[in-house]
């Protein structure tokens, strides 16, 4: 394949797989603690050259590839809800949460009851405190910054909260869920995060940003069609003209 339409077509994969990532975010632009994700790219020298130089043969078999979509933790806005149940978390850190693939994370803190009363996510998973699930008796309900759950004023256990030195080291599942990646280094407490009850952490989407990221992407994209039509039906055309001669 001319070396040239290859690097036209990396180029092209990578600004599709960036739209995929940009249309998830704003999908989710009203998920409760939603974390935005952004692309970033790998440069692949085929040509053989030293990297640093500029020469034409170099600058061809430069190919792009999108490496991964990176997670954005910056807090989202506070809603207040005004709902026991409700929590939102400010600062790094995360809820963990039983599920039965093993312990997940999330910043989603619009919870409920189960039938045993134990508080869970929106999604029926169990929310872990650090004496394990939480199982709330009847009565008044107040969560501490702290994450410290106190019914009728009675302490009852501490929210299980973590904190990943390396985002990197989490891989995004549904329902608003985190993994750990295999061999990733355990979660360490969190030291500055607090809760906040009643209260509910918006998505750090920004529609108006992504929208306008979305335009440059198409605006790349047809830049790259039209150097593909370049090579395709100008360039060969030429060389197949003078090859005949």
């Amino acid at each position: 394949m001319n070396s040239g339409i290859y690097t036209a077509y990396s180029g092209l994969k990578a600004q599709m797989e960036t739209l995929d990532t940009l249309a998830n975010n704003l999908a989710n632009v009203n998920t409760t603690g939603f974390k935005e994700q952004r692309a970033f790219y790998r440069l692949l020298d085929a040509s053989g050259e030293m990297p640093g130089t500029q020469s034409l043969q170099n600058a061809v078999n430069q190919h792009v590839s999108l490496e991964g979509a990176a997670l954005n933790l910056e807090d989202g806005s506070l809603a207040a809800s005004g709902r026991d149940l409700d929590l939102a978390l400010v600062g790094p850190g995360f809820l963990a949460v039983q599920t039965p693939g093993g312990v997940r994370y999330t910043r989603d803190g619009n919870l409920l009851t189960n039938r045993q009363a134990q508080l869970v996510t929106a999604g029926g998973f169990q929310v872990l405190g650090e004496r394990g699930p939480i199982t709330l008796p009847p009565g008044s309900l107040d969560i501490s910054e702290r994450g410290e759950v106190f019914v009728n004023h009675q302490f009852l256990d501490r929210l299980k909260l973590v904190s990943f030195d390396n985002t990197s080291d989490l891989t995004r599942e549904g329902r608003s869920l985190f993994a750990a990646r295999p061999g990733a280094p355990e979660p360490k407490p969190a030291q500055s995060v607090s809760v906040h009850q009643r209260f509910l952490e918006q998505s750090n989407v920004s529609p108006v940003l992504s929208t306008v990221r979305m335009v440059e992407i198409m605006r790349h994209f047809e830049a790259i069609q039209k150097g593909l039509n370049l090579i395709s039906n100008v360039m060969d055309s030429k060389s197949i003209e003078k090859l005949s001669r």
